[in-house]
């Protein structure tokens, strides 16, 4: 008898551990996946660089007013003017949409002999997009210039405003393609006995790599 009860008592004693550990143990805590970051690209705001060349054709307009100047054809006094045409020649680097560098040579060896020019510069290119072909810019910079007209061979100040239109694309602002410009030029103004200034119209084609 002894034995049964003692038997009905470590049953009981461990239904009893059983129930107290189920009721005190802590409940299961579920943790949430890690939710993915997607990757943040960040567009560049300077598109890459890019270079270009072009060419076409200039006419150029070059007006004197003298005081007892001496010419191959004699003395003149007074006023002077005369107009060439020839070719001009560009090639140029965007540092970004906004600015960029351009080198330029301009000849007019036709026309009136006495007027011929040729002219070398370097130019700061500050530009403007209207739309997606549209380009409008300004030329600021330092030439040398000769003019038939007296051996003039002049350096100094130079400048000038264009337009261009892009017949190719841009990515991110840089331009590719072919394009057609056209620019009004100041290479040459000299002031003292000669009162000379030049005015040089400019058409061509462009192309950018």
């Amino acid at each position: 008898m002894k034995k049964v009860i003692l038997s009905i008592v470590t049953v009981a004693a461990l239904s009893s551990t059983t129930l107290f550990a189920g009721k005190n143990s802590a409940p299961a805590v579920e943790v949430p996946a890690p939710v993915p970051i997607p990757a943040v690209t960040t567009k560049s705001s300077t598109p890459p660089l890019g270079l270009y060349v072009g060419g076409g054709f200039t006419y150029a307009s070059t007006e004197c007013e003298c005081k007892e100047l001496k010419t191959k054809n004699g003395t003149i006094n007074g006023k002077s003017e005369g107009s060439t045409s020839g070719i001009n020649l560009k090639a140029g680097y965007d540092f970004n949409e906004f600015i960029g560098l351009e080198g330029k040579y301009i000849y007019t060896p036709w026309g009136d002999e006495d007027k011929s020019l040729e002219h070398y510069g370097i130019y700061l290119k500050p530009n403007y997009a209207v739309n997606e072909n549209l380009d409008l810019y300004a030329l600021v910079g330092y030439g040398k210039t000769k003019c038939e007209y007296q051996n003039l061979d002049e350096n100094g100040f130079a400048w000038g405003v264009g337009g261009e239109y892009l017949i190719g694309k841009k990515e991110n602002g840089k331009k590719s393609g072919w394009g057609v410009y056209v620019e009004y030029n100041r290479p040459l103004r000299k002031t003292d006995d000669k009162d000379i200034k030049t005015d040089v119209a400019n058409a061509g084609v462009s192309y950018h790599f």
